[in-house]
Protein backbone atom coordinates (compact mmCIF):
# COMPACT_ATOMS: atom_id res chain seq x y z
CA UNK A 1 0.00 0.00 0.00
CA UNK A 2 1.22 3.47 -0.79
CA UNK A 3 -0.07 7.05 -1.07
CA UNK A 4 1.93 9.70 -2.88
CA UNK A 5 1.29 13.31 -3.93
CA UNK A 6 1.48 13.73 -7.71
CA UNK A 7 1.38 16.87 -9.84
CA UNK A 8 -0.25 16.98 -13.25
CA UNK A 9 -0.54 20.23 -15.22
CA UNK A 10 -0.22 22.21 -12.01
CA UNK A 11 -2.96 20.30 -10.17
CA UNK A 12 -2.22 18.01 -7.23
CA UNK A 13 -3.52 14.48 -6.83
CA UNK A 14 -3.12 11.54 -4.49
CA UNK A 15 -1.69 8.49 -6.25
CA UNK A 16 -3.07 5.54 -4.21
CA UNK A 17 -1.83 1.99 -4.64
CA UNK A 18 -3.92 -0.50 -2.67
CA UNK A 19 -4.61 -4.21 -3.16
CA UNK A 20 -2.83 -4.32 -6.49
CA UNK A 21 -4.90 -1.45 -7.90
CA UNK A 22 -3.92 2.17 -8.52
CA UNK A 23 -6.40 5.04 -8.20
CA UNK A 24 -6.07 8.81 -8.29
CA UNK A 25 -7.93 11.26 -6.06
CA UNK A 26 -7.96 14.99 -6.71
CA UNK A 27 -6.84 17.21 -3.83
CA UNK A 28 -8.48 20.22 -5.49
CA UNK A 29 -5.21 22.09 -5.05
CA UNK A 30 -3.42 24.01 -7.82
CA UNK A 31 0.19 25.21 -7.81
CA UNK A 32 0.93 28.86 -8.58
CA UNK A 33 3.90 30.90 -9.84
CA UNK A 34 4.76 31.89 -6.28
CA UNK A 35 7.43 29.53 -4.83
CA UNK A 36 6.63 30.43 -1.21
CA UNK A 37 2.93 29.87 -1.75
CA UNK A 38 3.68 26.54 -3.45
CA UNK A 39 5.63 25.40 -0.40
CA UNK A 40 2.54 25.99 1.74
CA UNK A 41 0.30 24.24 -0.78
CA UNK A 42 2.64 21.22 -0.91
CA UNK A 43 2.81 21.13 2.89
CA UNK A 44 -0.98 21.01 3.06
CA UNK A 45 -1.05 18.34 0.34
CA UNK A 46 1.33 16.19 2.40
CA UNK A 47 -0.96 16.54 5.44
CA UNK A 48 -3.85 15.30 3.27
CA UNK A 49 -1.67 12.42 2.03
CA UNK A 50 -0.83 11.42 5.60
CA UNK A 51 -4.48 11.48 6.69
CA UNK A 52 -5.59 9.46 3.65
CA UNK A 53 -2.86 6.91 4.26
CA UNK A 54 -3.95 6.57 7.88
CA UNK A 55 -7.57 6.00 6.82
CA UNK A 56 -6.58 3.29 4.31
CA UNK A 57 -4.30 1.63 6.84
CA UNK A 58 -6.97 1.48 9.56
CA UNK A 59 -9.42 0.00 7.05
CA UNK A 60 -6.91 -2.64 5.94
CA UNK A 61 -6.13 -3.70 9.52
CA UNK A 62 -9.75 -3.46 10.72
CA UNK A 63 -9.00 -0.86 13.39
CA UNK A 64 -10.74 2.38 14.21
CA UNK A 65 -10.18 5.35 11.93
CA UNK A 66 -9.00 8.11 14.32
CA UNK A 67 -9.72 10.86 11.79
CA UNK A 68 -13.27 9.87 10.86
CA UNK A 69 -14.00 9.17 14.54
CA UNK A 70 -13.68 12.89 15.23
CA UNK A 71 -16.56 13.63 12.87
CA UNK A 72 -19.63 15.03 14.61
CA UNK A 73 -22.60 12.67 14.89
CA UNK A 74 -24.88 15.34 13.46
CA UNK A 75 -22.63 15.70 10.36
CA UNK A 76 -22.59 11.93 9.90
CA UNK A 77 -26.40 11.83 10.05
CA UNK A 78 -26.67 14.66 7.52
CA UNK A 79 -24.47 12.65 5.15
CA UNK A 80 -26.70 9.58 5.64
CA UNK A 81 -29.80 11.70 4.91
CA UNK A 82 -28.35 12.79 1.55
CA UNK A 83 -27.79 9.15 0.59
CA UNK A 84 -31.36 8.06 1.28
CA UNK A 85 -34.53 8.88 -0.64
CA UNK A 86 -36.77 8.34 2.38
CA UNK A 87 -34.91 10.41 4.97
CA UNK A 88 -37.75 12.07 6.93
CA UNK A 89 -36.95 10.21 10.15
CA UNK A 90 -33.25 11.12 9.87
CA UNK A 91 -33.92 14.84 9.33
CA UNK A 92 -36.47 14.76 12.15
CA UNK A 93 -33.91 13.13 14.44
CA UNK A 94 -31.35 15.82 13.56
CA UNK A 95 -33.81 18.55 14.57
CA UNK A 96 -34.18 17.12 18.10
CA UNK A 97 -30.52 16.15 18.32
CA UNK A 98 -29.64 19.84 18.00
CA UNK A 99 -31.77 20.58 21.06
CA UNK A 100 -30.30 17.78 23.18
CA UNK A 101 -27.36 18.37 25.54
CA UNK A 102 -24.12 18.40 23.44
CA UNK A 103 -26.09 16.80 20.58
CA UNK A 104 -24.73 19.38 18.14
CA UNK A 105 -21.10 18.86 19.10
CA UNK A 106 -20.64 15.24 20.16
CA UNK A 107 -18.23 13.25 17.97
CA UNK A 108 -18.79 9.67 16.89
CA UNK A 109 -15.88 8.44 19.02
CA UNK A 110 -17.32 10.23 22.09
CA UNK A 111 -20.69 8.45 22.05
CA UNK A 112 -21.20 6.14 25.03
CA UNK A 113 -23.99 3.72 26.01
CA UNK A 114 -25.00 6.24 28.70
CA UNK A 115 -25.36 8.97 26.06
CA UNK A 116 -27.53 6.69 23.89
CA UNK A 117 -29.73 5.79 26.86
CA UNK A 118 -30.08 9.47 27.79
CA UNK A 119 -31.05 10.50 24.26
CA UNK A 120 -33.70 7.77 24.07
CA UNK A 121 -35.23 8.92 27.36
CA UNK A 122 -35.13 12.50 26.05
CA UNK A 123 -37.10 11.46 22.96
CA UNK A 124 -39.80 9.90 25.13
CA UNK A 125 -40.30 13.12 27.10
CA UNK A 126 -39.40 16.02 24.79
CA UNK A 127 -42.28 18.28 23.81
CA UNK A 128 -43.08 19.55 20.33
CA UNK A 129 -43.89 23.18 19.59
CA UNK A 130 -47.60 22.54 20.25
CA UNK A 131 -46.80 21.30 23.76
CA UNK A 132 -47.46 17.60 23.14
CA UNK A 133 -44.79 14.90 23.49
CA UNK A 134 -43.48 12.94 20.54
CA UNK A 135 -45.53 9.89 19.66
CA UNK A 136 -44.04 6.52 20.58
CA UNK A 137 -43.66 5.76 16.86
CA UNK A 138 -41.76 9.00 16.17
CA UNK A 139 -39.47 8.49 19.16
CA UNK A 140 -38.76 4.94 17.96
CA UNK A 141 -37.97 6.16 14.43
CA UNK A 142 -35.58 8.87 15.65
CA UNK A 143 -33.82 6.43 17.96
CA UNK A 144 -33.54 4.00 15.04
CA UNK A 145 -31.86 6.71 12.94
CA UNK A 146 -29.04 6.99 15.51
CA UNK A 147 -28.66 3.22 15.79
CA UNK A 148 -28.52 2.76 12.00
CA UNK A 149 -25.84 5.43 11.71
CA UNK A 150 -23.73 3.80 14.44
CA UNK A 151 -24.00 0.37 12.79
CA UNK A 152 -22.75 1.87 9.55
CA UNK A 153 -19.92 3.62 11.40
CA UNK A 154 -18.75 0.21 12.66
CA UNK A 155 -18.96 -1.27 9.16
CA UNK A 156 -16.86 1.64 7.87
CA UNK A 157 -14.24 1.19 10.64
CA UNK A 158 -15.07 4.63 11.98
CA UNK A 159 -15.87 2.90 15.29
CA UNK A 160 -14.50 -0.36 16.68
CA UNK A 161 -17.64 -1.13 18.68
CA UNK A 162 -21.22 0.06 18.47
CA UNK A 163 -22.02 1.88 21.76
CA UNK A 164 -25.75 1.22 21.22
CA UNK A 165 -25.37 -2.57 21.34
CA UNK A 166 -25.48 -2.70 25.14
CA UNK A 167 -28.46 -0.33 25.38
CA UNK A 168 -32.00 -1.65 25.10
CA UNK A 169 -33.71 0.04 22.20
CA UNK A 170 -37.09 1.70 22.37
CA UNK A 171 -39.90 -0.79 21.68
CA UNK A 172 -41.41 -0.59 18.21
CA UNK A 173 -45.04 0.48 18.66
CA UNK A 174 -47.75 -1.56 17.01
CA UNK A 175 -49.30 0.83 14.52
CA UNK A 176 -52.67 0.53 12.80
CA UNK A 177 -52.15 -0.17 9.11
CA UNK A 178 -54.83 1.67 7.16
CA UNK A 179 -55.96 0.08 3.89
CA UNK A 180 -59.10 0.36 1.78
CA UNK A 181 -61.63 -2.27 0.80
CA UNK A 182 -62.98 -2.60 -2.73
CA UNK A 183 -66.11 -0.56 -1.99
CA UNK A 184 -64.04 2.32 -0.61
CA UNK A 185 -61.75 2.42 -3.65
CA UNK A 186 -64.83 2.34 -5.88
CA UNK A 187 -66.26 5.31 -3.97
CA UNK A 188 -63.05 7.23 -4.69
CA UNK A 189 -63.05 6.17 -8.34
CA UNK A 190 -66.60 7.49 -8.74
CA UNK A 191 -65.60 11.02 -7.64
CA UNK A 192 -63.65 13.25 -10.04
CA UNK A 193 -60.84 15.64 -9.07
CA UNK A 194 -60.57 18.92 -10.95
CA UNK A 195 -57.65 20.08 -13.10
CA UNK A 196 -55.00 18.13 -14.96
CA UNK A 197 -53.05 17.34 -11.80
CA UNK A 198 -56.20 16.38 -9.89
CA UNK A 199 -57.30 14.01 -12.66
CA UNK A 200 -53.86 12.41 -12.69
CA UNK A 201 -53.82 12.03 -8.89
CA UNK A 202 -57.12 10.16 -9.16
CA UNK A 203 -55.83 7.78 -11.86
CA UNK A 204 -52.46 7.30 -10.17
CA UNK A 205 -53.95 6.41 -6.80
CA UNK A 206 -56.21 3.72 -8.23
CA UNK A 207 -53.28 2.51 -10.37
CA UNK A 208 -51.19 2.21 -7.18
CA UNK A 209 -53.95 0.10 -5.59
CA UNK A 210 -53.42 -2.40 -8.45
CA UNK A 211 -49.61 -2.27 -8.55
CA UNK A 212 -48.38 -1.40 -5.04
CA UNK A 213 -46.01 1.28 -6.38
CA UNK A 214 -44.79 4.04 -4.07
CA UNK A 215 -45.52 7.63 -5.09
CA UNK A 216 -41.79 8.13 -5.86
CA UNK A 217 -42.00 5.27 -8.38
CA UNK A 218 -45.33 6.49 -9.76
CA UNK A 219 -43.74 9.88 -10.49
CA UNK A 220 -40.72 8.35 -12.22
CA UNK A 221 -42.63 5.61 -14.10
CA UNK A 222 -41.78 5.65 -17.83
CA UNK A 223 -43.34 3.93 -20.80
CA UNK A 224 -40.06 2.06 -21.14
CA UNK A 225 -40.81 0.42 -17.76
CA UNK A 226 -43.83 -1.33 -19.30
CA UNK A 227 -43.34 -4.69 -21.01
CA UNK A 228 -46.17 -5.58 -23.39
CA UNK A 229 -45.78 -9.36 -23.67
CA UNK A 230 -46.43 -10.38 -20.98
CA UNK A 231 -48.01 -7.16 -19.76
CA UNK A 232 -46.01 -6.12 -16.70
CA UNK A 233 -43.99 -3.37 -15.04
CA UNK A 234 -40.24 -3.93 -14.75
CA UNK A 235 -38.90 -1.11 -12.62
CA UNK A 236 -35.92 -0.38 -10.41
CA UNK A 237 -37.45 1.11 -7.29
CA UNK A 238 -36.19 4.52 -6.28
CA UNK A 239 -36.12 3.83 -2.52
CA UNK A 240 -34.49 0.37 -2.46
CA UNK A 241 -32.78 0.26 -5.89
CA UNK A 242 -34.19 -3.28 -6.25
CA UNK A 243 -35.99 -4.25 -9.46
CA UNK A 244 -39.67 -5.17 -9.07
CA UNK A 245 -41.61 -7.26 -11.59
CA UNK A 246 -45.31 -6.46 -11.33
CA UNK A 247 -47.85 -8.11 -13.69
CA UNK A 248 -50.44 -5.59 -14.89
CA UNK A 249 -54.07 -6.45 -14.49
CA UNK A 250 -56.24 -5.26 -17.39
CA UNK A 251 -57.96 -2.80 -15.03
CA UNK A 252 -54.62 -1.15 -14.27
CA UNK A 253 -53.56 -1.09 -17.94
CA UNK A 254 -56.76 0.74 -18.91
CA UNK A 255 -55.90 3.48 -16.41
CA UNK A 256 -52.76 4.42 -18.35
CA UNK A 257 -53.38 3.23 -21.92
CA UNK A 258 -54.33 6.22 -24.06
CA UNK A 259 -53.96 4.36 -27.37
CA UNK A 260 -50.97 6.49 -28.45
CA UNK A 261 -47.34 5.61 -29.14
CA UNK A 262 -44.82 6.96 -26.63
CA UNK A 263 -41.06 7.27 -26.35
CA UNK A 264 -39.56 4.92 -23.74
CA UNK A 265 -38.33 7.89 -21.67
CA UNK A 266 -41.72 9.65 -21.59
CA UNK A 267 -43.29 9.77 -18.12
CA UNK A 268 -46.63 7.99 -17.80
CA UNK A 269 -47.96 10.39 -15.16
CA UNK A 270 -46.71 13.61 -16.72
CA UNK A 271 -48.21 16.19 -14.34
CA UNK A 272 -47.19 14.27 -11.21
CA UNK A 273 -43.63 13.94 -12.52
CA UNK A 274 -43.18 17.64 -13.28
CA UNK A 275 -42.52 18.85 -9.76
CA UNK A 276 -42.51 18.19 -6.06
CA UNK A 277 -46.09 19.31 -5.48
CA UNK A 278 -47.51 17.88 -2.25
CA UNK A 279 -50.55 15.95 -3.46
CA UNK A 280 -51.62 14.42 -0.14
CA UNK A 281 -53.96 17.40 0.30
CA UNK A 282 -55.73 16.30 -2.90
CA UNK A 283 -56.17 12.82 -1.45
CA UNK A 284 -57.61 14.09 1.84
CA UNK A 285 -60.18 16.31 0.08
CA UNK A 286 -60.98 13.51 -2.34
CA UNK A 287 -61.60 10.99 0.45
CA UNK A 288 -63.86 13.44 2.30
CA UNK A 289 -65.84 14.20 -0.87
CA UNK A 290 -66.23 10.47 -1.61
CA UNK A 291 -67.38 9.69 1.93
CA UNK A 292 -64.38 7.51 2.80
CA UNK A 293 -63.88 7.95 6.54
CA UNK A 294 -60.27 6.83 6.72
CA UNK A 295 -57.01 8.79 6.52
CA UNK A 296 -55.96 8.39 2.88
CA UNK A 297 -52.41 9.01 1.68
CA UNK A 298 -50.26 7.60 -1.09
CA UNK A 299 -48.98 4.76 1.08
CA UNK A 300 -52.59 3.73 1.73
CA UNK A 301 -52.75 2.55 -1.88
CA UNK A 302 -49.63 0.42 -1.41
CA UNK A 303 -51.07 -1.17 1.74
CA UNK A 304 -54.35 -1.72 -0.08
CA UNK A 305 -52.58 -3.60 -2.88
CA UNK A 306 -50.73 -5.83 -0.39
CA UNK A 307 -53.88 -6.57 1.61
CA UNK A 308 -55.99 -7.37 -1.47
CA UNK A 309 -53.29 -9.75 -2.71
CA UNK A 310 -53.13 -11.57 0.63
CA UNK A 311 -56.90 -11.75 1.01
CA UNK A 312 -57.20 -13.26 -2.47
CA UNK A 313 -54.80 -16.09 -1.75
CA UNK A 314 -51.34 -14.79 -2.71
CA UNK A 315 -48.65 -16.14 -0.40
CA UNK A 316 -46.67 -13.74 1.74
CA UNK A 317 -43.38 -14.33 -0.13
CA UNK A 318 -44.95 -13.47 -3.49
CA UNK A 319 -46.46 -10.27 -2.11
CA UNK A 320 -43.07 -9.29 -0.67
CA UNK A 321 -41.50 -9.71 -4.12
CA UNK A 322 -44.26 -7.68 -5.80
CA UNK A 323 -43.70 -4.86 -3.33
CA UNK A 324 -39.93 -5.04 -3.77
CA UNK A 325 -39.29 -5.95 -0.13
CA UNK A 326 -36.12 -7.85 0.73
CA UNK A 327 -37.88 -9.90 3.42
CA UNK A 328 -41.42 -10.67 4.59
CA UNK A 329 -41.33 -8.69 7.85
CA UNK A 330 -43.35 -5.72 6.57
CA UNK A 331 -45.80 -7.89 4.62
CA UNK A 332 -46.43 -9.94 7.77
CA UNK A 333 -47.86 -6.78 9.34
CA UNK A 334 -50.38 -6.50 6.51
CA UNK A 335 -51.37 -10.13 7.04
CA UNK A 336 -52.14 -9.39 10.70
CA UNK A 337 -54.19 -6.32 9.86
CA UNK A 338 -57.08 -7.87 7.95
CA UNK A 339 -60.14 -9.45 9.57
CA UNK A 340 -60.83 -11.49 6.44
CA UNK A 341 -57.50 -13.29 6.68
CA UNK A 342 -57.99 -14.00 10.37
CA UNK A 343 -61.48 -15.35 9.67
CA UNK A 344 -60.27 -17.45 6.74
CA UNK A 345 -57.48 -18.87 8.89
CA UNK A 346 -59.94 -19.98 11.56
CA UNK A 347 -62.51 -21.26 9.04
CA UNK A 348 -59.78 -23.40 7.46
CA UNK A 349 -59.35 -25.44 10.66
CA UNK A 350 -60.43 -29.09 10.28
CA UNK A 351 -63.78 -30.33 11.60
CA UNK A 352 -63.64 -32.61 14.63
CA UNK A 353 -66.75 -34.54 15.64
CA UNK A 354 -67.02 -35.37 19.30
CA UNK A 355 -69.16 -38.38 20.04
CA UNK A 356 -71.53 -37.49 22.85
CA UNK A 357 -72.88 -40.11 25.27
CA UNK A 358 -76.53 -39.76 26.31
CA UNK A 359 -76.97 -38.07 29.65
CA UNK A 360 -77.72 -40.33 32.62
CA UNK A 361 -81.46 -40.85 33.07
CA UNK A 362 -82.36 -40.29 29.39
Amino acid sequence: MGVKVREKRGKLYLDIYLGGKRTWESLHLTLTNDKNQNKEILRYADICRSKRETQLLTSSWDIQDPIAGRKKLITYLEERAKERVNNDYITGCIRYLKEYANGSTIQLSQITPQWIDGFQKYLLNVKKKNGTVLSATTAYDYSKAIRMALRKAVRDNVLIKNPAESVKGLPEPETELIFLNVNEVQKLADVELGGNLGAEVRRAFVFACYTGLRISDIKSLKWGDIERDPLQIIKRQKKTQRTAYIPLKDTAWKLIDDGNDHNPDDKIFYYLSRGEAQTNSYLKKWAKKAGVNKPVGWHTARRTFATWELENGADIYTVAKLLGHKNIKQVAKYAQATDKLRRNAVDALPEITLAMKPAVGE
